[in-house]
């Protein structure tokens, strides 16, 4: 699962975390899996800021 996010970073990203934990996964017929999560910051501002970024998570069926 990819979620992107744009906006003040770190806080944006931190929420997406969240929704994803609270909202996502209870609603949807998926688990996180073992593997790795990833973060990309795709158009960061030159002092981070803000930032476009994708959170990457490994799921698996539930």
């Amino acid at each position: 699962m990819i979620i992107r996010t744009t906006g003040p970073h770190p806080q944006t990203l931190q929420k997406a975390w969240a929704t994803a934990a609270a909202a996502w996964f209870p609603s949807n017929p998926w688990r996180l899996r073992p593997g790795p999560e990833i973060v990309a910051a795709l158009e960061p501002t030159n002092d981070f800021s803000t930032a476009t970024c994708e959170l990457w998570l490994p799921v698996e069926p539930a």
